[in-house]
């Protein structure tokens, strides 16, 4: 016999994860600050990658002009002008990527919500419909008087295991 509220169930549940954002059944692992923060680093990473990876890109197209003025030039000022563009560059995509990565957990929270509530529904009809199964074929386990399990057929027949 088919159970209407397990497919049902089963149904949303299939549908959610069909239909779902990409990653939002992964986010549901991590609290929000733990995904904030992994989301930030992760970009942090990226960040520093790319910066440096840019400004080796210009070094080496204006190689030339670099070379030309390479004793005149004041090192000091050269390095504070990148470190000053690779702290406001850190700053900037930090502050967007902890504004994304909030804006997207609470966007998929009542989404993950409602999810695991389907799911949590649908385990306790499994349950239910297991501990039916155990009754209807004898194999419960019911507590002796003395303590400790015993299976229902055993306690029927005078033994106990």
């Amino acid at each position: 016999m088919l159970d209407e509220d397990k497919i049902r169930l089963m149904t949303k549940i299939t549908i959610y994860e069909k239909n779902e954002e990409p990653g939002e059944l992964s986010m549901s692992k991590y609290y929000r600050e733990d995904y904030v923060k992994l989301g930030c680093l992760k970009t942090l990473v990226v960040t520093t990658f790319c910066y440096w990876l840019l400004v080796a890109v210009y070094i080496l197209l204006n190689l030339e002009n670099i070379m030309k003025d390479i004793n005149t030039m004041d090192y000091f000022k050269v390095m504070s002008v990148l470190m000053s563009g690779y702290v406001g560059a850190m700053i900037v995509f930090y502050l967007y990527a902890f504004l994304i990565y909030n804006y997207k957990y609470a966007k998929a929270k009542p989404h993950l919500v409602r999810y695991n509530k389907n799911l949590r529904r649908l385990i306790k009809l499994y349950e239910k419909e297991e501990v039916k199964n155990q009754i209807e074929d004898g194999t419960v386990k019911v507590y002796s008087e003395i303590g400790g399990f015993a299976d229902l057929n055993d306690t029927e027949q005078g033994g106990s295991k």
